[in-house]
């Protein structure tokens, strides 16, 4: 006899659950990624990699840190021009917050260092965060559109291969059709701090763009630099591709800082350019230290170690702009 309450009955097999279908392309996705993982980490020529790292050149892998620095200091000048048509701000508030929240990106998962950067700046000159990430998206519609007209510039200006000057054409057929649609559409609509920010037309927003288009440019040279420094042999081709890969792959931010997906994106990008895997990983690897550990000081030398510990826990608990 079955106990009171069992769910099996005499004369009817047990039901075992069955796995649905996603589950069973999920565990088959999940055999293949460890697969290749396993066979990646067994045959990648490693040794190479550290050659190519211990044999870099250092004082232009500083450099690039520097220029980095540099390149997020004309982003939080864009996002200062920005901000203050709501709010009064300083100029030094936003370029440290924008370290800041550089600092916090470059060790988190999400994109919290934006909600640091709302954070800080209502910390130190009292601005309210509604309308910090209302800016902050603001900021990021700038420089995307940034993007745009530096991709547009470069392919115009520097053929860097065939057809360069035709993608270059369709990038400014885009940034007119964008100022076209600005135009159109109806104010109304829009957020109120959206529009206060964007009421003096795309006149008013001439210097942001300029600002966000050399914090490309300079994201550029800190690009090649890096490349350059481990010994990669690159063109200003291949080192604007770099860029645009690697910015692609990290969109959905799946580890800390994107530790591991640049590289990857790289090592499967960079063999289009014929450039050696060992070569674009320590590349990668390279890039990834200048990108951090300049600011990553920086923003711990401004917060002090327990306020940037704490502006990491408010920026992952914040609604993020």
């Amino acid at each position: 006899m079955y106990p009171s309450g069992s769910t099996l009955h005499q004369g009817h097999p047990i039901q075992r659950p069955r796995l649905s279908l996603r589950a069973w392309l999920t565990l088959a996705l999940g055999i293949l990624v460890v697969g290749f993982g396993i066979r990646f980490g067994l045959t990648f020529p490693w040794a190479q990699t550290s050659d190519s790292l211990r044999d870099s050149n250092w004082l232009l892998l500083a450099g690039a840190g520097v220029i980095n620095v540099v390149s997020l200091m004309a982003k939080g000048s864009a996002w200062h021009l920005l901000l203050r048509r709501l709010t009064p701000i300083r100029a030094g508030t936003a370029q440290i917050a924008t370290l800041i929240g550089a600092a916090v990106n470059s060790i988190s998962v999400s994109v919290s260092g934006e909600a640091a950067r709302a954070q800080h700046a209502r910390s130190r000159d009292g601005v309210p965060f509604k309308l910090a990430a209302a800016s902050l998206v603001a900021s990021r519609v700038v420089e995307a559109l940034g993007l745009v007209v530096f991709l547009a510039g470069a392919l115009l200006l520097f053929p860097l291969w065939a057809g360069a000057r035709t993608t270059g054409l369709i990038l400014v057929a885009v940034t007119a059709v964008a100022a076209a649609i600005y135009h159109l559409l109806p104010r109304k609509r829009w957020h109120p701090a959206l529009a206060r920010m964007l009421a003096t037309g795309p006149a008013g927003l001439a210097a942001p763009l300029a600002l966000t288009t050399v914090n490309w440019i300079i994201q550029w040279l800190t690009y090649h630099w890096s490349f350059v420094a481990t010994g990669a042999a690159v063109t200003p081709a291949v080192s604007l591709a770099a860029l645009v890969m690697s910015n692609i792959a990290g969109i959905l931010r799946l580890t800390p800082g994107n530790i591991g997906v640049m590289q990857g994106s790289l090592v499967l990008g960079m063999q289009a350019f014929e450039m050696p895997p060992a070569n674009a990983l320590a590349a990668g690897l390279a890039l990834q230290a200048v990108q951090v550990i300049p600011v990553l000081l920086i923003g711990i030398g401004f917060a002090g170690a327990q306020g940037f510990r704490q502006l990491m826990e408010r920026g992952e608990s914040a609604p993020t702009p």
